[in-house]
């Protein structure tokens, strides 16, 4: 019975020695599975307990107009960050959600949305109270890390929001150029839109570091050197004064609410540029409605986004290619000439309309009688049916020869379209404008239309369409006798002076057939528009009193296929010998040009006169 004892003894003995020997094993496995696999995520917990390092962004470059007003300034500001830590998670969203305004709840939210070891973005540009309790308070909030930050304020509201345009969260395409390139916070706004975005690398500097030493409860002891200050970003000055820029958009604004008044109730938009012919600096571009950048500072509201924003997003100036209408007629006179079929003497009788030849009886009317007009006079009158004449002249119309119709409108139509391309291209029409601001778009002639009235709608503005910023480049280059300028919105960086493109040669017009005096009689034919009493903008400029500059420019209104929705056109330039100021007005749905567009047109050039430095006395040729 003893040996029974002593057996069983010794079973149970190698029973737990064999346990013994598995726990072992097993703690062994662990052991080596923590040091070989796990070891350089212990050590960046180790490290991590030890030390905190976190990205801050770089205060981002002001953006000023052209006298050194700021319009986009970045103030100090304080956010919150957390080291997520399951122990004290919870303990500090109870603490802090008081002072932020939020339920415990909805903080542990936020701050355990990222991953484990991942500083969380708890809080952004915390009011002062709130920046004050963090740091008394410090001991009770491990964790939590305050992070030096900037938030962009924008002074003057509204004012040239399209040209400055506004920033945003990092697009999600972009986070691994913005953060693992870069080194940027995932919270820093860049910018999504107009100066902000196409001046982006130059506005928002270069992120720096911060090495926090921690105690072993995870509180925050002191600065390390190894942390790296932020680089500011350089500060931008635009081609703009802000005062003239506020008048022009105030000018838009009251215009469509007129024109709403008078029974113009589907007229939601109007735009504007102003352009320095002899530069191409942008002196005011404005588009109607306007928008406010700081709608997105703190995060825009679904009802803000949908009932303010969407509608006025949008930058009409650059963006929206619009029927020009009898703002075209210069060009076709230009082409006409070019191609010998008219000269400045050359008259045409107006009736009203015109029966177009070798075809169903097709009439293609003007807006009234003119009678027997010059190129001038019909320039000044808006003659529809001088510039049908002209491009059925030089369009080959009836097709000579033997040849056939069906020839025509596959060769000639087409060959005839693209040679007016390229005298609008020269012009800067249906070519990017250059200017400085991102997702410009160009305007284009609609080839596809196969008719025979292709050739004398598109001769009066009415088969093509073009944005505002290209008009404007056109009426600095005619303004320019030819040289074509590229518009900027920036004139210097840093500092330093932006690289501009000089005004370019006579040599593309030389090359199909325009020569200075053909020039020459469009710019006459302008002058009479704004200064002949049958000139359609006479009274623009001379009515209830006399404008103190001379101005030459021409009126369009141009039919959009919806009755009653023409958009009204004016594009122009000051004074007439020595041009200062060019400029292009649309108004979609405002119906005659001098009526809606030219009102603006008008109080523009006024308000630029108006400045001690450019007055000066009317002086009538």
């Amino acid at each position: 019975q003893e040996d029974e004892i002593v057996q069983e003894r010794q079973d149970r003995f190698k029973f737990i020695q064999r346990g013994l020997a598995v726990c072992v094993a097993l703690l062994t496995l662990r052991l080596a599975y923590m040091q070989l696999v796990l070891h350089e995520h212990y050590m960046a917990v180790a490290d991590r307990n030890q030390v905190d390092a976190f990205a801050i962004a770089a205060p981002r470059g002001a953006i000023l107009d052209a006298r050194g007003k700021p319009l986009a300034v970045d103030h100090s500001s304080s956010s919150l960050l957390y080291a997520f830590s399951a122990d004290t998670a919870r303990t500090v969203a109870t603490r802090l959600a008081p002072h932020l305004s939020t339920t415990p709840e909805a903080l542990y939210d936020r701050m355990t949305k990222g991953l484990a070891g991942v500083h969380v973005l708890v809080a952004s540009h915390i009011s002062p109270r709130t920046l004050a309790y963090v740091r008394e308070h410090q001991s009770e909030l491990p964790g939590i890390r305050v992070l030096p930050d900037s938030v962009r304020v924008y002074p003057q509201g509204d004012n040239a929001s399209h040209i400055i345009g506004y920033m945003n969260s990092i697009p999600d395409e972009l986070v691994g150029k913005y953060v693992q390139q870069l080194g940027f916070p995932p919270s820093t706004k860049v910018g999504w839109s107009g100066v902000e975005r196409f001046y982006d690398d130059a506005l928002r500097g270069r992120p720096g570091r911060i090495a926090v030493e921690l105690s072993s409860r995870g509180i925050p002891m002191r600065t390390l050197p190894q942390s790296d200050a932020p680089t500011r970003g350089r500060d931008i000055r635009l081609t703009i004064d802000s005062s003239y820029q506020s008048y022009v958009q105030s000018v838009l604004a009251h215009q469509v609410t007129l024109l709403g008044r008078q029974g113009h109730q589907s007229v939601r938009h109007a735009m504007a540029v102003a352009i320095d012919p002899r530069t191409g600096a942008v002196l005011a571009m404005a588009s109607y409605p306007t928008y406010q950048p700081a709608w997105f500072v703190h995060g825009i509201s679904y009802k803000t986004y949908q009932e303010k924003f969407a509608p006025a997003e949008r930058n009409w100036v650059t963006q929206a290619p619009i029927a020009p209408g009898s703002t075209m007629k210069p060009l076709t006179a230009l082409l006409a000439m070019a191609q010998g079929k008219i000269t400045a003497q050359t008259t045409f009788d107006c009736d009203g309309g015109l029966r177009l030849p070798l075809t169903d009886g097709t009439v293609i009317h003007c807006w009234t009688r003119h009678g027997k007009v010059d190129l001038a006079a019909a320039l000044a009158q808006s003659c529809d049916v001088y510039f049908y004449q002209a491009s059925l002249l030089y369009g080959h119309w009836p097709p000579p020869g033997k040849e056939t119709s069906s020839h025509w409108l596959a060769v000639t139509r087409i060959a005839t379209l693209r040679k007016l391309e390229q005298l609008q291209r020269a012009f800067g029409l249906g070519v990017p404008t250059g200017i400085d601001l991102p997702a410009q778009a160009s305007g284009y002639v609609n080839e596809s239309g196969g008719q025979v009235t292709d050739i004398p709608y598109t001769a009066i503005g009415q088969n093509e369409v073009f944005t505002p910023m290209e008009l404007g480049v056109y009426a600095a280059t005619l303004a320019n006798r030819g040289h074509r300028v590229t518009p900027y919105v920036v004139q210097s960086v840093g500092g330093q002076q932006v690289r501009k493109r000089p005004p370019a040669s006579l040599a593309p017009l030389h090359r199909l057939g325009v020569t200075d005096e053909d020039i020459s009689a469009v710019l006459h034919g302008m002058y009479l528009t704004c200064n002949d009493p049958l000139g359609t903008a006479y009274s623009t400029f001379h009515w209830p009193k006399k404008a103190t500059y001379v101005a030459a420019g021409k009126t369009g209104t141009a039919e959009t296929g919806v009755q009653g929705f023409d958009n009204a056109v004016f594009i122009g330039f000051a004074p007439y010998d020595h041009p200062r100021i060019a400029i292009a007005v649309v108004v979609p749905g405002g119906g005659h040009g001098a009526d809606s567009s030219g009102p603006i047109a008008r109080a523009m050039f006024d308000r630029f006169f108006d400045h001690p430095s450019r007055k000066m006395n009317a002086r009538v040729e």
